[in-house]
């Protein structure tokens, strides 16, 4: 199995572009963490018990403005205040940043947009009709910036990340 090797230019060196398979693991690691990221938060039960999980800690979380803490009790009673919620992504964009040690894999800054169905009729039980689908005209654009930092991934495996900054915002 081959290692996929994350170094960049140093301090010293010129610039330089990260090497493709830097981006191709940036990309990767980026799309399977919105999936489990919004999978999560939009199951209730999971949201709720696994959400504070993908938070490093002393993370920075800033919900539209309002700075929310990242500890796990308070983290956990925030998520519990929030409606179910359906997020319809349209945009996804990545791109490494420097990490913390040449050789780790890169950080990444992911920038998501989309729009999201909130209130009971975002979550419908199954066997039910369409009626308890959400209506489009009531759902809210959004965009939400993360700081991933990688955690595991040797090998040439595929890294882990957990959040280091999430910024969402609404847009419309």
């Amino acid at each position: 199995m081959a290692t996929t090797t994350f170094a960049q230019a140093g301090p010293s060196e010129p610039s330089t572009p990260w090497p493709a398979p830097a981006i191709e693991a940036s990309t990767h690691g980026a799309i399977a963490f919105c999936q489990v990221y919004y999978e999560t938060y939009d199951e209730p039960l999971r949201r709720v018990s696994e959400i504070p999980l993908l938070y490093h800690p002393g993370a920075k979380l800033i919900w539209n403005g309002n700075l929310v803490p990242t500890t796990s009790t308070e983290l956990t009673a925030w998520l519990e205040a929030f409606p179910y919620s359906r997020h319809d992504l349209q945009t996804l964009d990545c791109h490494p940043a420097e990490s913390p040690t040449p050789t780790s894999p890169p950080d990444l800054i992911v920038n998501v947009t989309g729009s999201v169905f909130s209130g009971p009729a975002s979550f419908p039980l199954h066997g039910t009709s369409g009626a308890n689908q959400p209506n489009p005209d009531k759902a809210r654009k959004f965009h939400q910036m993360f700081m991933l930092r990688a955690v595991a991934g040797e090998g040439g495996l595929q890294p882990m990340y957990k959040i280091q900054t999430n910024n969402f915002r609404y847009i419309g």
